[in-house]
């Protein structure tokens, strides 16, 4: 009931009314949704506006700087695409740091979760490709135009990668004697140039299908609270996990993945120079976070342990085939 309390003496103070287009005295209705915040659904039944509202609250000095940071990442993405019909980023409307909330355009659309599972569940293929096409295009756009010229750190995807092997492991996925196995093959696979010669980018961060909205020929991006300055690949192995945890969960075959991966980093890489050459060196580091995407998903308790040791046992595979 306090964040409730909080919220409704932001809304009634008007601050958020303005940027949001609500009428000058507007009938508010709330509405809580999921998300790893409290995420609020507003609508105006007056000027029929609705837009997100996300409490940042509750953490402390931390919490403000994760606000502080989708609150950038999403206007830098969003200039970056202003001139694409396309792609669509969700817009920051305000922020007030003071009540630790932050306020952003509702979009909408068919999430790209759904044409996977049409796609490894129906043979829904061609409109799979397709949207795979589109999402590859944004993030090769994303990343070429935040290059930096400094290198990936190998410690931080090893440290996730370790994070999400326990946590992955308490529920079930591993026995303790393979969670030593899996991180000593950890330090071995990150300790290679594989990663360390690769130039930093801006990643979306949290590249899971619900995240990529598709509203007929538009592709809307939303949820870049974990954005940041990393390898490329950790977008595209994200969704490289994804694609497997679809197939072996609505396919019932893990391989039925294999020609989606191709075709997002073959379409990704056609946005360089050298295509070839790109998805080669692209491909070579896929595993690595095509792994920690899979742990990522293994640790969530809703699935059952039979079916976290398969994708734990598919991560493991991914990280042995790069074993020195």
């Amino acid at each position: 009931m306090h964040g409730r309390s909080r919220l409704y003496r932001y809304l009634k103070s008007g601050r958020l009314s303005a940027k949001a287009g609500f009428d000058r005295y507007p009938d508010l209705r709330v509405k809580q949704l999921g998300g790893s915040h409290n995420v609020y659904l507003v609508s105006d039944h007056r000027s029929h506006k609705k837009c997100i509202v996300k409490s940042f609250a509750g953490s402390g000095p931390k919490s403000v700087q994760h606000m502080e940071k989708e609150y950038k990442r999403l206007r830098q993405a969003g200039r970056l695409v202003d001139d694409r019909r396309w792609v669509h980023v969700a817009r920051p409307l305000c922020k007030s740091n003071g009540e630790g909330f932050f306020a952003e355009e509702l979009v909408s659309g068919k999430a790209l979760g759904d044409y996977m599972r049409d796609a490894m569940a129906n043979g829904r293929d061609s409109e799979l490709y397709e949207k795979l096409t589109m999402l590859a295009g944004f993030l090769a756009l994303l990343h070429k135009k935040t290059e930096r010229p400094s290198h990936v750190k190998p410690s931080n995807i090893r440290d996730e990668l370790k994070k999400h092997a326990r946590q992955a492991s308490k529920g079930g996925a591993f026995a303790p004697h393979e969670l030593k196995r899996i991180e000593s093959l950890v330090d071995n696979v990150t300790s290679n140039d594989l990663i360390s010669q690769t130039r930093r980018g801006l990643v979306h961060g949290d590249a899971n299908p619900s995240n990529f909205l598709y509203d007929k020929k538009r592709l809307n991006v939303i949820d870049m609270e974990r954005s940041g300055y990393r390898d490329p690949v950790y977008d595209l192995g994200m969704l490289a996990g994804e694609l497997c945890h679809y197939a072996m969960k609505y396919g019932g075959n893990e391989y039925k993945a294999d020609p989606f991966i191709g075709h997002l980093y073959w379409t990704y890489a056609g946005n360089f120079k050298d295509q070839l050459g790109t998805f080669i060196r692209l491909t070579g580091r896929n595993p690595i976070y095509m792994a920690n995407s899979l742990l990522r998903i293994a640790r969530h308790p809703f699935f059952s342990p039979e079916y976290k040791r398969r994708l734990a046992r598919k991560a493991y595979e991914c990280l042995k085939s790069l074993k020195k």
